[in-house]
């Protein structure tokens, strides 16, 4: 058994809310999450998102809903979406 990233598209409220998600996600999400990157991409009009990408192990069961109610209870956060989802 390995790990799995999966990459995440993190939509904030608005604007003003849009560093402290990224400074939130810099300081890590805790065990046994591990932020592998963030990214900032342009959507439209000055408008942008996260692009974040973590590692969990795959042998532990739930931590996919987990790791999913913590980037949703960040505050500013509008919306998540998965982009992405791999084996490593």
């Amino acid at each position: 058994m390995g790990d799995i990233m999966t990459v995440y598209r993190i939509y904030p409220e608005d604007m003003e809310y849009f560093d402290s998600i990224k400074e939130f996600l810099e300081k890590g999400i805790g065990e046994p999450y591990k932020i592998y990157g963030i990214k900032e991409e342009p959507i439209a009009f000055g408008l942008k998102l996260l692009k974040v990408n973590v590692i969990y192990p795959e042998k532990v069961e739930g931590l996919l809903d987990k790791l999913e109610n913590i980037l949703e209870g960040i505050n500013g956060v509008n919306q998540i979406e998965v982009e992405a989802s791999t084996l490593i």
